[in-house]
């Protein structure tokens, strides 16, 4: 009777010496005697899930006794050094998914199911697909008696065709955005305004008083220096237009950028014959 015999060849020797023992009903291309050395070959090289279909071969009634015991035993070492795994699939609330098909090694997508799947040790690549959804890829590295090991991912949900995206969020206000008009410009330009409706005012009453009194064509000195001097504000107040308006124009183009917590405050108090008006920023 042969035990635990670790050795091909003398595996191979036992076989035979039991087919020889067992008859000529058993030919010497069986399984029985092949199957073993074959299965502890592909036991050494890592390949437990091909060891196993090979001493399964061999530990069949129809082999001699001494060789489905042994067959059977080490059947039974290297169902217990498999590793398994545990295939799932969530949504993003949880929920278990059905409508999954996986891929394991590059080999045809199988179903989801809730028994574990035998691998042989090593690296393994399980790539998760779903209808309407990228697919999840997940590498694992399995070891010898590592048993239902949980290898999961979690989908989002399928696209729909007939559902709108989803609004774009609303833009967050920008900080430093806003560029009000400083107080400066509106003095300026008011300023610039009264110099022009000034200049159009007093040129006007100049170019009259002097053609009413004659001083086009000479006239005395009171008349001539009455005109003159409504002409020289009228010039004044031309100038005055004029620089009032280009300032207030500079300082628009010109104005910077605030924060909300810069504000404008005018404050007003009381003084001792009046009043007095103070304007400022706060930061």
């Amino acid at each position: 009777m042969v035990r635990r015999l670790s050795s091909p060849a003398l595996v191979a020797i036992a076989s035979c010496a039991a087919l020889a023992a067992w008859g000529s009903d058993v030919r010497a291309d069986d399984a029985c005697m092949t199957a073993p050395v074959q299965g502890q070959q592909l036991q050494r090289a890592g390949k437990l899930l091909a060891a196993r279909d090979r001493f399964a071969a061999c530990a069949r009634k129809t082999c001699p006794a001494e060789i489905v015991q042994d067959c059977t035993q080490w059947a039974q070492q290297v169902s217990g050094a498999l590793p398994s795994v545990v295939l799932a699939a969530r949504d993003p609330a949880g929920a278990d998914l059905v409508d999954v098909r996986v891929t394991i090694d590059g080999q045809p997508d199988v179903g989801m199911s809730a028994r574990a799947v035998d691998l042989d040790p090593g690296s393994h690549r399980f790539v998760f697909r779903r209808q309407g959804a990228a697919d999840v890829q997940v590498d694992v590295l399995l070891r010898e008696g590592e048993k239902n090991r949980p290898v999961g991912v979690t989908f989002g949900a399928p696209a729909s065709a007939s559902t709108p995206p989803p609004p774009p969020p609303p833009a967050e206000p920008h900080e430093g955005s806003s560029r009000p008009v400083p107080v400066a410009a509106w003095v300026a330009g008011g300023l610039g305004v009264l110099g022009m409706a000034s200049f159009a005012t007093f040129g006007a009453i100049g170019v009259s008083d002097r053609s009413s009194s004659g001083c086009d064509v000479g006239c005395s000195d009171s008349p001539k220096g009455r005109v003159d001097m409504e002409l020289r504000v009228a010039d004044i107040s031309l100038g005055v237009g004029i620089v009032g308006l280009g300032v207030a124009t500079w300082l628009f183009f010109t104005r910077p950028s605030v924060t909300e917590s810069q504000a404008v405050v005018l404050d007003v108090h009381a003084a001792p014959g009046g009043g007095v008006a103070t304007l400022g920023a706060r930061f």
